[in-house]
């Protein structure tokens, strides 16, 4: 087997060593991982050359994990401005303003980062009332890139689209929505694709029992749970890529 994997940071492993659920999947099927996950990265980042490379290692199964880093409500794209340009490495970016996933065991060290974590939650509470808030990628282009890049991957090879779980309100203010309407149009996509299947992941993981601190990003607890239901998923799929699948079947499980 060869699992091609596309995604953010919870496909990537953030905040658990890199052993994300996908990993973990790719490890109990003993398949060969192509690992383009990354931090912060979104679905209309997907060019070319990661294409390039996923049709040269021939996968036959694909995880796709979008639809988080794109619903994510950021306060103001002129704050962002402002911070990519004056403020400290740990205030630029897309995640400039999110709180850590986890902390130093340094006593001193780790008091500091809970103090500038809650300040950064702070600034979003007081900020998206006011200015409404942005998202990365809005739900219409996000539908459409997760729709093209469904396209562009191999024809007839299994796909599987993780969906999303939800995030704690008080650190990610007005996400919830948007996530739960990014999970909807992964579902859609998975429904008109005889190759791709849609698997539920918000009622697999405990709040905030398999979440790591910053109670968005899972735990080793919650990688596991997501590693298990897409297991199950592939044992009760017709496109189960370790026996051959007829073409033309395909809906969410």
């Amino acid at each position: 087997m060869r699992l091609a994997v596309l995604g953010a940071s919870s496909a990537a492993g953030l905040g658990v060593r890199g052993r994300s659920y996908a990993v973990l999947v790719a490890e109990r099927l003993d398949a060969d991982l192509l690992q383009l996950a990354r931090t912060t990265q979104t679905v209309n980042e997907i060019g070319p050359d990661a294409l390039e490379r996923i049709h040269t290692f021939g996968p036959t199964l694909v995880i796709v994990s979008f639809g988080a880093a794109e619903g994510f409500v950021h306060p103001s794209r002129v704050l962002q401005r402002i911070l990519d340009r004056c403020a400290p490495r740990s205030w630029r970016g897309p995640a400039g303003l999110e709180p850590r996933p986890y902390y130093s065991r340094t006593p001193v060290r780790r008091w500091r980062q809970h103090a500038m974590s809650a300040t950064k939650v702070l600034l979003k509470r007081l900020i998206i009332p006011v200015t409404g808030g942005f998202q990365r990628l809005p739900e219409p282009a996000y539908e459409k890139r997760l729709r093209a890049l469904l396209a562009d991957l191999p024809a007839g090879v299994p796909k599987l689209l993780v969906g999303l779980w939800p995030v704690d309100e008080r650190s990610f203010p007005r996400s919830n929505r948007a996530l739960r309407r990014n999970d909807e149009i992964m579902r859609a996509a998975a429904d008109e694709r005889a190759d791709t299947v849609y698997v539920p992941a918000a009622d697999a993981v405990r709040p905030w029992t398999d979440y790591l601190a910053d109670h968005a990003h899972l735990n080793d607890q919650g990688h596991d749970r997501v590693a298990d239901l897409i297991l199950s998923t592939i044992d009760r799929t017709p496109h189960d890529p370790r026996r051959p699948h007829p073409t033309g079947s395909g809906g969410h499980a």
